[in-house]
């Protein structure tokens, strides 16, 4: 799928520190921390005043971090790299379009049993077809 693709490019360029630990859906059994997991919850083709088809993909990111404070600035950066910023330069090697990628939510949970803390992050993505 193109939006994962993408997500995966901009954040594996833009957030040091992972090391590439940064997966579709679910994080491997005992993974090193800090890492990020994105997940697309939903995808809707639009119609443009352009006839150029997008797609709009709702996906959430999870950053994951054993300190609060370390998974507080890994958030700020997710989100750096991905709300309305200068993305553009790392994905046309990959042929994506991405026409925009908006922030609009966010929570925090805390997994106590497994020392954890995770922020949980929504964006709009809309990618040309």
């Amino acid at each position: 799928m193109k939006v994962g693709l993408a997500l995966y490019s901009i954040l594996d360029a833009a957030i040091s520190g992972v090391d590439s630990r940064i997966y579709p859906e679910l994080a491997p059994e005992g993974a090193a921390m800090p890492y990020i997991v994105y997940s697309v919850i939903g995808n809707s083709p639009m119609d443009t005043k352009k006839n150029t088809p997008v797609d709009e993909a709702q996906v959430e990111v999870f950053s994951v971090d054993d300190s609060y404070q370390d998974c507080m600035a890994l958030a700020d950066a997710v989100r750096t790299a991905l709300d309305r910023s200068d993305y553009k330069s790392v994905v046309p090697s990959l042929q994506i379009d991405v026409r925009s990628i908006q922030y609009t939510n966010e929570v925090t949970e805390v997994s106590a049993d497994r020392k954890t803390y995770v922020a949980i992050q929504d964006y709009t993505i809309r990618i040309a077809r």
